[in-house]
């Protein structure tokens, strides 16, 4: 299976593709168009008037206001999507036996793939199995279920359809969904204008040979038939993009679990009694994004999804080709759920041994191994349980950020805190930095996870707070350490695009060549931290260089220091490049920070920052 950089790559190269397919077909429907006005004009006794090239112009001007107002409509990201389709938001306190079975295992898949935990949504009017993810980047992502998706499926079957869904997050599949969404919409609009001239034709009185009526009809039928058969166009591309990446988020889920029965079984779920259908009546332009298809039947050339058969038997090829039929009130057979470890604190040592290579480790991004899930639910089920009560708030997922950053060995940064915080959140932070004194960086990069979600509750005021608050308790002592960087990057840069102070970044550099001064800063960073002896720095140093040499770069590390603003503006840099630049930037960072023999928890903070800034998900690297 291809690696997260190759599929990030493959996307863009789907995104351009997309591009000029969707092109021709908003041409097709300009042409048209422009040839309906031509014939209406010899109709009235004109051979050309200048107004064809004004229809060409106007027609364009309408698809691109409709598709700019949908995707304007969609910027709030999965939320929006979720919110169209009928969705209502699981509050993290649910005492809801099927919320909460379906919480848990979206926050140990998050913490496994290392993204912020998105929203969780259910559609509670659709008893047929489905589920969605939504959004921009994993900084916006929602993921969405029907009501009967979580009562129908086991703790396993469900957790196959989230792995499915975290990997359109993964991939880059769903700002490639939206703008599918988008463009369809605006093709729709010409449909839309030609329906509105029916209807002022239709209301249009008098008679005479100058009454425009008939005209107006003329044009109002013909543009709705060119802007639907522009629809049609455009949802066989929107379909067939869609089949394409299904057999893929399969592979993907059954990769992640290491379950085909999971997945295969929820399937045979929707095959049998239960289906797969919405009702809603915005249903059909989401449909591509669905874990299933939205209508019974579906000519080949408009469904979204394979058939049901040829997807089991991609995953078990064993299958004797029979669904599972369920009854309306029959509870579905739960596998026994994964035993509580009880011990504490948490088990991971300060420095893990790592025996993979450089480019086996970075193969593990965005694909989340049996092992990375089981590190992953530990992570959770090792806090206590007040903790996970903090962090469904967001005054208590505030406070455990703040715990974080206080200690009992710098009572000036907790003075400084009572000062600007109520009391109760003080008191709240004051026990999560008890906890938190012994951890491993896995553990506060999980905890910071959990916490993302109840952050994105805060009102924009509140959250403007709330930054000014991070930024003092960092600057406190006038300086900034790895930990302090990597916690103030993580939440900056997911929470200020959820607030929508952040865009996402257009890619501007497509080698190495472009960013040097920029590597030779990161890997400055990187070999920097902790204390190493001239002969490891210079081991490590060869590690990294021993990757990029290949690409012709030459490293010249900085005598002194890199500092954390120069890191801050690197990552930026980074950020905009092509995955594969990213993906080499990272091969040399691994190098470089396991080229002593062992990857402490410092550098696991800052790789896993550096990771996250450029936007590739890494999992928490420890012991397992």
């Amino acid at each position: 299976m291809a690696d997260f950089f190759r599929q990030q790559d493959e996307a863009r190269g789907r995104t351009r593709v997309l591009v000029v397919l969707f092109s021709l077909s908003v041409l097709v429907v300009i042409g048209l168009t422009y040839l309906l006005h031509g014939v209406i004009t010899m109709w009235g006794g004109k051979v050309w008037s200048p107004s064809l090239t004004l229809s060409a112009g106007v027609a364009s001007a309408i698809i691109a206001a409709g598709s700019g107002l949908k995707m304007l409509q969609l910027s709030a990201g999965g939320s929006a999507v979720a919110r169209d389709l009928g969705g209502r938001q699981v509050d993290p306190g649910t005492r809801d036996a099927d919320e909460r079975k379906l919480l848990n295992i979206v926050e140990e898949m998050a913490i496994a793939s290392g993204v912020p935990v998105p929203q969780v949504w259910v559609m509670d009017n659709e008893s047929g199995i489905n589920a969605f993810a939504a959004g921009r980047t994993p900084s916006d992502a929602v993921v969405g279920v029907t009501r009967g998706c979580i009562r129908a499926l086991n703790r396993d079957e469900l957790q196959g359809v989230i792995a499915h869904e975290f990997s359109h997050i993964l991939n880059g599949d769903m700002r490639l969904n939206l703008r599918l969404i988008g463009v369809v919409h605006g093709i729709l609009a010409i449909a839309l204008t030609g329906r509105g001239l029916i209807r002022v034709a239709a209301e249009m009185r008098g008679g005479g040979k100058n009454n425009p009526q008939l005209p107006i009809l003329a044009l109002g039928v013909a543009l709705f038939v060119i802007g639907y058969a522009g629809v049609i166009l455009g949802r066989i591309i929107k379909s067939a993009v869609s089949r394409q990446r299904e057999f893929l988020a399969d592979a993907s889920a059954v990769q992640f679990t290491r379950n085909p029965h999971g997945i295969a079984g929820a399937l045979m779920k929707i095959g049998g009694s239960m289906g797969s259908q919405l009702r809603n009546v915005r249903a059909e332009e989401a449909s591509h994004m669905m874990f299933g298809n939205v209508f019974s039947r579906a000519a080949s050339l408009f469904a979204t999804h394979p058939p049901l058969p040829d997807r089991i038997r991609a995953i078990l090829p064993e299958w004797d080709g029979k669904f599972v039929s369920l009854r309306p009130d029959e509870a579905p057979q739960e596998s026994p759920p994964p035993p509580r470890p009880s011990r504490r604190p948490f088990p991971f040592p300060g420095a893990a041994m790592i025996a993979a290579s450089p480019q086996e480790m970075v193969a593990r991004i965005g694909m989340v191994s049996p092992a990375d899930m089981a590190n992953a639910a530990q992570l959770r089920a090792d806090m206590p349980e007040e903790l996970l009560g903090l962090l469904k708030e967001p005054a208590g997922a505030q406070a455990a950020v703040f715990g974080m950053l206080i200690s009992c060995d710098h009572c000036h940064e907790a003075e400084a805190l009572s000062q600007m915080v109520p009391p109760a959140m003080m008191a709240n932070a004051r026990q999560v930095a008890e906890l938190a004194a012994p951890w491993h960086s896995s553990q506060a990069i999980a905890l910071l996870d959990l916490a993302i979600p109840a952050l994105r509750r805060l009102t924009p005021d509140e959250y403007h707070q709330f930054k000014a608050v991070l930024d003092a308790l960092i600057s406190i002592d006038q300086q900034v350490d790895l930990f302090e960087f990597m916690l103030q990057r993580m939440l900056r840069r997911h929470l200020d695009r959820w607030f929508h102070q952040s865009p996402p970044p257009r890619i501007r550099y497509r080698s190495f060549q472009q960013l040097v001064p920029q590597l030779e800063v990161v890997l400055t960073a990187v070999c920097g931290v902790g204390t190493r002896s001239p002969e490891a720095a210079a081991q490590a140093i060869a590690a990294g260089q021993h990757i990029l040499s290949d690409h012709g770069v030459y490293l010249q590390l900085q005598s002194r220091p890199a500092s954390l603003d120069e890191i801050d503006t690197a990552l930026e840099q980074f950020d905009a490049a092509t995955p594969l630049v990213k993906k080499q930037l990272l091969m040399a960072c691994v190098a470089v920070a396991r080229g002593d023999g062992d990857i402490t928890s410092e550098e696991a903070e800052l790789l896993r920052a550096i990771s996250d800034s450029i936007g590739c998900p890494m999992p928490p690297l420890n012991a397992a």
